[in-house]
Parts: C-alpha cells; sequence; structure tokens
C-alpha cells in the first residue's frame, strides 16, 4: 500500500481529480444538449463506429467456459437503452452513472492512498456517499452505528437519510445533483493541495 505521507500521493490525486472533473464536464455539455433536444432515447447504432474502433482481436481470445477454443466467436451483445417511462428518469439514469463512477474512482483513489482515515468532514462525506452508490443509490445508515461528522457545503450525512437515494431516479428526490458532485471534486482537489504542501513542508523541516 502506498505511503500517504508523501506530496506525490497528493500531487497525482489532485491531477486524476482533475481529469475526472474535465470528463463530467464535458459530459455535462453534452448532457445538455440532449436535454435541450427532449431527451429522446439513443440511437446505439451510432455507437459502433467507435466500438468498432480497436486493436485487439476479440475471435482470438474465444472461449468456451472450461477454457476450450471455440470454433466459431459468440455473437456480440445487443445494446439497447434501458425502457424509461419519460425523460425525467431518461435524465436521471444518464446523471447517476458518471457522477457514481467519478465518486467510485475518487473515494478508490483516497482508500488506496489511506487519505479516507481523515476526520475532515469532507471526506468523510465522499466516503459516505461512496457507500451509498455501492449499495444501489440507497443510503443505509444504521441510528446506532458511531459515524464521524461528514459534512460538505451545507449538506450532512447522518442517519437520518437511512433509506433515501444518494441521486434521483427521476421520481425520487436524491441527496446529491450533477453539480453537487462537481463541486465535491474540486474541494478535494484543493484538499490534496494543501496536504501536499503541509507535508512537503514538514520533510524540508
Amino acid at each position: 500500500m502506498a505511503d500517504n505521507r508523501h506530496p506525490d500521493a497528493c500531487r497525482i490525486g489532485v491531477a486524476f481529480i482533475e481529469a475526472q472533473l474535465s470528463a463530467l464536464i464535458a459530459y455535462a455539455s453534452l448532457l445538455s444538449d440532449w436535454i435541450e433536444r427532449g431527451a429522446p432515447p439513443p440511437d446505439f447504432a451510432k455507437a459502433q463506429p467507435l466500438l468498432a474502433h480497436r486493436h485487439s482481436h476479440p475471435e482470438a481470445h474465444t472461449h468456451s467456459e472450461d477454457g476450450t477454443p471455440m470454433k466459431t466467436p459468440p455473437p456480440e451483445d445487443a445494446w439497447s437503452w434501458p425502457s424509461f417511462d419519460d425523460a425525467d428518469k431518461r435524465i436521471a439514469f444518464a446523471s447517476i452513472v458518471p457522477c457514481t463512477n467519478a465518486i467510485l474512482a475518487v473515494a478508490e483513489y483516497f482508500d488506496i492512498h489511506r487519505f479516507s482515515a481523515s476526520r475532515a468532514p469532507e471526506v468523510q462525506f465522499l466516503m459516505r456517499v461512496r457507500d451509498a452508490a455501492v449499495n444501489g443509490n440507497t443510503f443505509s445508515i444504521p441510528t446506532d452505528e458511531y459515524m464521524p461528522h461528514a459534512a460538505y457545503a451545507g449538506l450532512i450525512v447522518d442517519p437520518t437519510l437511512d433509506g433515501t437515494l444518494l441521486f434521483s431516479d427521476g421520481v425520487r428526490p436524491g441527496f446529491l445533483a450533477f453539480g453537487d458532485t462537481v463541486g465535491l471534486l474540486r474541494y478535494l482537489t484543493k484538499l490534496l493541495k494543501s496536504m501536499q504542501s503541509v507535508i512537503s513542508a514538514g520533510d524540508a523541516g
């Protein structure tokens, strides 16, 4: 496990989170344009040019379950847009996935480098929303469980959230919105930069 008492872990973490932020903001611009057009179900056939662009040769690694090569490759999976009743549910689905992915990725980085042990409210907030993300977008917080203060920008994770949604599903409201995810990640980059400065100053002393 990497040593969290090293400025490089902070520096790399900042770059990693900033890349997540760039991807989220780029996605948000595409999502906004899609919403303006009424959020129609996407045409998955238009994805084929990118999906077909690959260096690997899947047929070279086609095996049956027992590891024996098969004579003919199986057909490609046919992807389709999940069935939703209305545009609100489509928008919610399209918003949840990138936000959840970013939260999981950053929380994993914090775990690996032991930043998750910090009692900073915003770090504890990140780890709690990560838990909700992996629990089917739902908070699970027993009332008798000890929980360090977990807060960010006026949002507080506490036992009253038990059973509620992290992000809206298009029917029920969610605790976080797309912009909250971006704001949280921006704050965490500032936190890591400050930690880097403290660690570097300590090393110099």
